[in-house]
């Protein structure tokens, strides 16, 4: 939940995996939401992050396309609108995708779990204007030596 449209109230990005869609919700602010508008994206979007991809103070979204490994951005444009932007290719099946500042440079970058193929896609945003540099990460396994306990306390 972020506020997408400016009003101060929180709002609704969601992933429709079954009707190969993603629907805005505007939050009314008393725990319910208006209207949704939906966007189409076939098929399967699978999950959504949200941050400011293209730097200029708006809040946009970018969804996991699980059939065809992408991820698409789309762009906010501070109403509560969205517009379709840059396409991204990721590892096979992707499901999960979270945005943070994975490198330090102020700017929030993409990382997504392939589960089809046992990787990382990271996507670090190098703005403006905006520009993806992408890297898949290959997954080792962590092993508990001796002594040591992988256990809380």
């Amino acid at each position: 939940m972020r506020d997408f449209d400016g009003d101060g109230t929180q709002d609704l990005f969601v992933a429709n995996m079954t009707s190969n869609d993603v629907s805005f919700l505007p939050g009314i602010g008393d725990g319910t939401f208006g209207d949704h508008q939906n966007y189409s994206l076939d098929p399967f979007p699978y999950s959504v992050g949200v941050g400011d991809y293209n730097g200029d103070g708006i809040l946009d979204t970018a969804v996991v396309v699980e059939s065809t490994e992408v991820v698409a951005v789309f762009f906010g444009n501070g109403d509560g609108s969205f517009t379709y932007g840059d396409v991204l290719s990721v590892g096979s099946m992707p499901h999960f995708i979270v945005s943070g500042d994975f490198n330090g440079d102020g700017r929030p970058d993409l990382a997504v779990a392939n589960s089809g193929s046992s990787t990382i896609s990271l996507m670090l945003n190098d703005t403006p204007p905006i520009r993806w540099l992408c890297a898949r990460v290959h997954g080792s396994s962590c092993n508990v030596g001796q002594g040591q306990s992988a256990s809380s306390p």
